[in-house]
């Protein structure tokens, strides 16, 4: 359903006759309830050109009460608004601004009636001076004190304003709403991947293009029971007849939301906490557990985490960090890892999101190749000091790693890889130029992002830079004795192990040292691949009693998870077990032909989402990526 509501007329000063909102509101009307480009339904939706209060409130109760319940709201409003006593209020017709809150419409009160409607999701589009002060009123939402359960709806906002600015017009149209039609419309490009528009991924495009015209427009929301539905997307490459086709609706009083609305104080906590950073494995211990709760119920499941997905993934957007929007969108596949192999709706959304990875990676490919023509330090954090002697060597080869994630993703969907591997080479070979003294092994949650490259680096035309890397790796761990750090040390431990490995006291600090290691046995193995075999055996007797370790869990739906149950560790201890690397070659022989045997990773969706749970879990390693590729001569 769509309400649209244009209001030129005032009859109170302040307020002062508008020129363009009315047209606004029926421009936006009429494209909504196109066939070709909404599929709003006509007879349901509302247009209201400079209504009262009380015309407006009639509206709304026939409108949001008088019918079935609503899946998709779209609430637009152009005119005149502003806050008053922390609350901001849309100016109508008779709008006084001494008594506003008897004759303008409060965010509290517009909210309590989408609450009380059971609404499954609402796009709420408003075009006003000091727009951005909606988000006053976004506590209303999380207050159950006012309106219920906390977090019991799903809403998007684009205000065309901040709280602080004004909202122009001109030409007869509002410029917020213009940069709007131009998204709908598919004159401005939003995303290509699906054939709907979601409001904060439109909203994040309009207020970048709106960036310097002093008007600077605020968006954001979160869908809680699945993708929105603003608009078609005519920029979608697929061509899709109807907006619904990607998943299944959701009504907003299906029996699976409720484990969706049971958890969604925490969902909305770790949105709001995406200004700071985004924590994988916090989000993932957050998001499991619900799709867990929907195993009966996937198609539930798929259209949550995609919903999930767009929001998420358009809030850290904003922060203009690529890499990280592939990681929001890697959890997102991840989450659904366990119903991959038993729901085709599982499948087809890894399948969707595995898509977005790419594009995101590729995006960030583009700006770290574009900021390296600025600056060669680009990859140093802001900060500097210490802190890059352990934490440099990980962001490089998580980078690497990443890459290597993409052309895996491109190679397993049968897709092509032309694009994105000569901008992934191009980048790996700049890393190589600037920063190859920081190509030193630090911690075993290296050893995926290693794997991943690794194995990609054919397809990247890049099997000497990843020589290189393996050499200068080898070297480092053959000076320490092979002694590496455990995974994810804290800031004060990585200072405790930089210590120990540079005043060589490393059986002082055992404990925070891995032991087994995987990142030894991934090296010797990508150097036997690489045909390195012999330099590889000149380094195994500084490896002397040495413990190694490959884990293949029993069942990769289960990689994803925070502990793996069931699985096989590997653990072999150099010196004792294995002399050689054709003796380490040999028992990995037995473990590549329980791999190739495994019958799950015949899914396109397990292997793609097993590879990035290894990315964002970097205590596991898929070692699959290794398997059934063959050796060199030396």
């Amino acid at each position: 359903m769509l309400i649209a509501i244009g209001c030129d007329a005032y009859d109170n000063p302040p307020l002062q006759p508008l020129a363009g909102a009315e047209n606004d509101a029926a421009t936006i009307f009429e494209h909504l309830v196109a066939k070709n480009w909404g599929e709003y339904d006509r007879a349901q939706s509302k247009l209201l050109l400079s209504p009262t209060m009380a015309a407006l409130r009639s509206a709304i109760e026939v409108a949001l009460f008088s019918g079935p319940p609503i899946e998709e709201l779209t609430f637009f409003f152009a005119g005149h608004g502003g806050v008053k006593d922390n609350t901001y209020f849309l100016c109508l017709k008779d709008t006084d601004v001494g008594r506003m809150s008897l004759n303008a419409l409060s965010m509290t009160q517009l909210f309590g009636w989408i609450t009380e409607a059971k609404i499954r999701h609402t796009n709420l589009i408003v075009d006003a001076c000091h727009a951005g002060g909606v988000v006053h009123d976004i506590g209303v939402l999380l207050n159950p004190n006012v309106i219920g359960k906390a977090g019991s709806l799903a809403i998007s906002i684009l205000a065309a304003a901040g709280s602080d600015e004004y909202a122009g017009e001109s030409d007869g149209t509002g410029h917020c709403t213009s940069a709007l039609m131009s998204c709908l419309k598919g004159e401005t490009s939003v995303q290509t991947t699906r054939p709907s528009l979601d409001l904060v991924e439109v909203g994040q495009v309009v207020s970048r293009t709106m960036q310097g015209t002093g008007q600077s427009p605020v968006c954001w929301g979160i869908n809680l029971f699945g993708i929105s539905q603003l608009a078609k997307n005519p920029r979608f490459s697929e061509g899709s007849a109807h907006i619904s086709e990607t998943f299944p609706g959701l009504a907003s009083n299906g029996a699976g939301n409720e484990h969706i609305r049971a958890a969604s104080d925490a969902i909305w906590e770790q949105y709001l906490s995406l200004t700071r950073e985004f924590d994988a494995e916090r989000f993932l211990d957050v998001i499991q557990p619900v799709c867990a709760n929907l195993e009966e119920e996937p198609a539930v499941a798929a259209a949550f985490i995609v919903g999930l997905a767009a929001t998420f993934g358009a809030r850290i957007a904003a922060t203009g960090d690529h890499f990280e929007v592939a990681r929001i969108q890697s959890a997102c596949a991840v989450a659904l890892l366990p119903m991959a192999a038993s729901s085709t709706h599982c499948a087809d959304a890894i399948m969707q999101l595995s898509k977005e990875v790419v594009a995101s990676i590729e995006d960030g490919t583009d700006q770290l190749l574009t900021e390296f023509t600025e600056s060669t330090f680009t990859l140093l954090s802001k900060d500097g000091g210490i802190a890059d002697f352990y934490f440099l060597p990980l962001r490089l080869m998580s980078i690497l790693g990443w890459l290597g994630a993409a052309v895996h993703i491109q190679t397993i969907s049968g897709k092509s890889t032309a694009v994105i591997a000569p901008k992934a080479a191009e980048l790996v070979r700049l890393i190589m130029a600037h920063y190859s003294n920081s190509i030193v092994p630090v911690s075993d949650e290296m050893t995926p992002f290693y794997v991943s490259f690794a194995a990609a680096a054919d397809v990247l035309g890049c099997e000497e830079e990843l020589e290189s890397i393996s050499g200068l790796l080898l070297t480092i761990l053959h000076q320490r004795g092979g002694w590496i750090a455990d995974p994810r040390l804290s800031g004060e431990d990585a200072l405790r192990f930089l210590t120990a490995v540079t005043e060589r006291r490393c059986d002082d600090f055992r404990n925070i040292l891995a032991n087994p290691t995987s990142l030894l046995p991934a090296v010797l193995l990508v150097m036997d691949r690489s045909g390195l075999a012999d330099i590889a055996d000149g380094a195994m007797k500084g490896f002397d009693h040495m413990n190694i370790n490959i884990f293949v869990p029993n069942d990769f739906s289960t990689f994803g998870a925070g502990l793996i149950e069931d699985g096989t560790n590997f653990s072999l201890n150099i010196g004792h077990t294995v002399f050689s690397v054709s003796d380490l070659v040999a028992e990995w022989s037995k473990i590549e032909e329980h791999l190739s045997a495994d019958a799950i990773l015949a899914s396109l969706a397990v292997r793609i989402s097993s590879v990035l749970a290894s990315l964002l879990r970097p205590d596991r390693v898929a070692w699959f990526l290794v398997a059934g590729q063959t050796a060199k001569t030396s």
